[in-house]
């Protein structure tokens, strides 16, 4: 009986080795193969197949701000065109850095958008070089301006003065008294701002913020008393009478706002500042996919649909004839910034 269940035990043992054997083999063939898959390149993005899923489009300003209401329009009518849905993500704070740092790194294949606004491309123009890790010049592809809109000079209902004149009188006679908002150090309604305090020959203080909700909030409460605000969001409370319009910032009058004078016809002569919005992606992203970007925005910018409800915010489309033509804008706007940053001498 020894001698048989030996012999049994010997078969049962020579069983579970080669069933073990097996398993081992099975599982080196399992880790080679997927090595292999490992060390296969990843499917590539086909241009000619874009866009065959959704678009994440980035920006630097809050939700229900100039920049918010624009792209979303723009973005939500080229959705419905290509078939695919747009992911907005409001990236607001550090004057636009961290939206235009995250849109700079994104893969560039036209899956991630930035939308690119005057504030931003200001910041990045009068911040110390070493302030940023990115070249704003060169970190990415323009595709199109959107639009332009002038800023709105706006007092708060209390502050005693109904045109730019007497403003200029008002702050001269309390220098230092006057808080100003903008959205960030750096940005195009600070820089702006010190532009006009510069030409004007006034002091007042600057009270940076986030977002625009926050700083036309502060602006209604008497928080702060001046600001240079997109029409946009500007007109609304102004018609509402929580605060007072004095003057467009732009160098000739809006025919969307036929009745509102310039700062530069009413009190400081050559005064000019714009507010822009347009459409960028990564450096690197095919020239392809930045065409048919560009073209259907361009086409979907030109519609009667969208020209009047940006003009019912009081902005005026004004599409790029070329991704080019977008590029050598922002590079203008960025040396014009620059330059002021040099002569006036002025600390952040």
């Amino acid at each position: 009986m020894i001698k048989v269940d030996a012999r049994m035990e010997a078969r049962k043992l020579s069983a579970v080795r080669s069933g073990m054997l097996n398993i081992v083999l099975a599982t080196a063939g399992s880790m080679v193969l997927s090595a292999t898959a490992l060390a296969q390149p990843a499917p590539r993005d086909n241009p000619g197949d874009y866009p065959n899923r959704p678009i994440r489009i980035l920006m630097s300003g809050s939700a229900g701000g100039s920049t918010d209401v624009i792209t979303r329009l723009v973005t939500q009518k080229l959705g419905e065109r290509w078939g695919q849905p747009f992911l907005v993500e409001n990236m607001s704070g550090a004057s636009g850095a961290i939206a235009a740092e995250t849109a700079a790194r994104a893969a560039p294949n036209g899956y991630t958008l930035y939308a690119m606004s005057s504030s931003s491309a200001v910041a990045a123009a009068v911040e110390e070089k070493n302030a940023r890790s990115i070249n704003f010049r060169t970190a990415y592809a323009p595709i199109t301006q959107m639009v332009s809109q002038p800023y709105v000079a706006v007092v708060n209902a209390t502050v005693p003065v109904t045109s730019i004149k007497e403003l200029i009188a008002y702050a001269k006679g309390k220098p230092g008294a006057l808080n100003y908002g903008s959205l960030g150090i750096g940005s195009a309604t600070h820089m702006g701002t010190e532009l006009f305090k510069s030409m004007a020959g006034i002091d007042m203080v600057h009270v940076p913020y986030k977002g625009t909700n926050q700083v036309e909030g502060d602006l209604v409460a008497g928080h702060i008393q001046m600001l240079f605000g997109g029409a946009q969001s500007s007109m609304p409370m102004v018609k509402s009478g929580k605060t007072r319009a004095l003057a467009l910032t732009s160098a000739k009058r809006s025919k969307l706002l036929p009745d509102l004078p310039t700062i530069a016809e009413t009190g400081l002569p050559g005064f000019d500042l714009d507010a822009w919005f347009g459409l960028a992606a990564p450096a690197g992203t095919p020239q392809a996919v930045l065409l048919k970007i560009h073209v259907d925005a361009v086409r979907i910018l030109n519609t009667p649909e969208v020209r009047d409800k940006l003009a019912a915010g009081g902005s005026e489309t004004a599409p790029s004839d070329s991704p080019a033509t977008f590029g050598a804008f922002v590079n203008r706007e960025m040396d014009k910034w620059e330059k002021f940053v040099k002569t006036s001498g002025i600390k952040f």
